[in-house]
């Protein structure tokens, strides 16, 4: 994986970002916004002493709902670190005590990280590391992570290629995103849990969008017909943000009626297990 003539997700924008900043807004340097504990994931996840969260600035995709644009879109706050900083970064959670290391919209900085994670273990990183990610990923790169990342924490934000379009500036997102995590459920499987916390596996989470329940029953259709068994996080949280009060459906919060009627697909399907966040 390199950055000359950057191919190094799907968008392939062939900028070299040594000079110039890629379509995901960053140049081949890494970017953090924060790292701390974080508690506010799934329960296998965060657990009791917290996820080892570091959020990266820049994303190679333009969501309008963005809910962390200001990191993600507007990169309002950051700093440049190294790969050795990164690694003492993650080094620093795990002696706080965190039950793993989570890279949250990593994609961009998939090689540097990949570097850092090599200086952590030599050092005496010893905690599942999670790839955090939109799932908007080549398959490639998943199966080159294979010996670097123990869980993937995947979004499936869309069934349809069109409303990927319209709300997030990506044309191809349903047929890249579900060939990413079908390799990821091929390198890692089903979620292992030990003594209440995530060693290994996949967790595919979907955001229900207000206005298109539609694409949230083919995305719960396509988890059940593809990844038998696996844990989906089915997220109610949405509320509208950055560009989405310019944008018809989304420009509300979901509510009660459509995420009961979410649920109501959700005990037709077969195959899934997992997570609902209370509405």
């Amino acid at each position: 994986m390199a950055c000359e003539g950057c191919k190094l997700c799907p968008r392939e924008c062939g900028i070299t970002r040594e000079e110039f900043q890629g379509l995901c807004r960053c140049k081949n340097e890494l970017e953090i916004a924060s790292y701390n504990l974080h508690f506010g994931e799934e329960p296998p996840i965060s657990g009791i002493n917290g996820s080892g969260a570091i959020f990266f600035t820049g994303c190679n995709m333009s969501c309008v709902y963005c809910q962390n644009y200001p990191i993600s879109q507007l990169k309002n706050a950051y700093r440049k670190i190294s790969p050795i900083e990164l690694a003492d970064i993650m080094l620093s959670l795990q002696e706080k005590k965190a039950h793993n290391i989570n890279l949250v919209t990593p994609s961009h900085f998939a090689h540097l990280i990949c570097e850092a994670i090599d200086i952590s273990k030599t050092k005496g990183l010893s905690i599942p590391i999670i790839y955090n990610t939109s799932s908007y990923d080549k398959s490639e790169t998943i199966k080159y992570l294979k010996n670097y990342i123990d869980i993937y924490i995947a979004d499936l934000k869309y069934s349809d290629n069109n409303l990927a379009k319209q709300l997030s500036g990506i044309e191809n997102y349903f047929d890249v995103a579900t060939n990413a995590i079908l390799a990821m459920y091929n390198t890692k499987g089903l979620l292992k849990i030990k003594n209440g916390i995530a060693e290994q596996g996949v967790i595919v989470r979907h955001l229900i969008l207000p206005g298109y329940l539609n694409n949230t029953k083919n995305v719960l259709k396509w988890i059940d017909d593809n990844i038998p068994s696996v844990h989906l996080s089915l997220m109610s949280q949405y509320f509208p943000a950055y560009k989405a009060f310019n944008y018809k459906n989304i420009n509300r919060k979901l509510n009660f009626q459509e995420y009961n009627y979410v649920l109501s697909l959700l005990d037709t399907m077969q195959n899934i297990d997992g997570f609902i966040q209370d509405f």
